[in-house]
């Protein structure tokens, strides 16, 4: 007997959590266990069983490849785009076949643990290049399949330490006004805020996604959702890099909108802005080759 699940849902790290069936259709006791995760090394595609027990396990990897086997496989593809991947393989004596879409884009040489901002001088998309307000003094961004990163510098608060500066970030990842917290013209869906970190994660979430939550914001904590790289302080100016997963905050679209402040130390905004040709958004498009 042969049975296939089909999981209609684009996603960056893939981890396959829900199934669409029909009752008439599909035998509900017999939905497929295959599961696999995906490590992204640019344009490398590592694809690895996650299932117990399965054996006999091939690749589809929807590119018109040849079909490839084993429980670990590494593969390239040439160009962005989402692929249909199949996996199939014998579990509990039954071969089952699973399907789902996977998002592939462009690498990005930042990298976060180097104890510098060097790599950020590979960055040179035109529209990556962010300008300033205030006391920010411009930036940039990049992006691959599981991070979008940011490099911002500005100017630091007067008699303020390295962690006593505040950042905040507001997140439209659907695209949609009509849905999150209405904020600057857009609806954000998801904020961060808070002090510089003295670990690895940011401290301060909020899922924006229900609209305005009052104050103090409801905590949302999703695994590694923030990741701080280098930052120091340097004649009165701060640099900062950090990046956001895809997968915790959903980006799966070519685009999104952000908002980015530097608040002062009592937290209020004083118009401190990472822009882009002095907008008060930032639009992030992931379209590049």
């Amino acid at each position: 007997m042969k049975t296939i699940k089909i999981i209609p849902i684009l996603i960056v790290s893939l981890i396959a959590l829900f199934s669409c069936t029909k009752e008439g259709e599909y035998n509900l006791e017999d939905i497929p266990d295959l599961d696999f995760k995906v490590y992204f090394d640019g344009f490398n595609v590592t694809f690895v069983n996650n299932s117990a027990g399965a054996t006999g396990v091939t690749w589809d990897f929807g590119d018109n490849t040849p079909i490839a086997s084993g429980d670990s496989v590494t593969h390239t593809y040439t160009e962005i785009g989402r692929y249909l991947i199949t996996m199939s393989g014998i579990n509990n004596g039954t071969e089952q076949t699973f399907h789902t879409v996977l998002r592939v884009d462009k690498p990005s040489l930042i990298e976060l643990d180097d104890d510098s901002f060097d790599d950020w001088d590979n960055v040179t998309y035109p529209d990556f290049i962010l300008a300033g307000k205030g006391d920010v003094l411009g930036g940039k961004v990049d992006y691959d399949a599981n991070y979008v990163y940011f490099y911002i510098q500005f100017n630091a608060v007067e008699n303020a330490g390295l962690y006593d500066h505040i950042v905040g970030m507001y997140m439209d990842t659907d695209n949609s006004v009509v849905t999150g917290f209405s904020l600057q013209g857009f609806g954000c869906d998801y904020g961060v805020e808070g002090n510089f970190p003295s670990g690895d994660i940011w401290p301060s979430m909020v899922d924006l996604a229900n609209g305005d939550p009052g104050w103090p914001f409801v905590e949302y904590d999703p695994e590694n959702p923030v990741a701080v790289g280098y930052f120091e302080e340097n004649s009165g100016i701060v640099s900062l890099e950090f990046s956001i997963s895809r997968e915790a905050f959903k980006i799966e679209s070519n685009a999104f909108k952000l908002y980015l402040s530097i608040m002062d130390t009592d937290w209020s905004d004083i118009g401190n802005l990472a822009t882009q040709d002095l907008d008060n958004k930032i639009s992030v498009k992931m379209d590049k080759q």
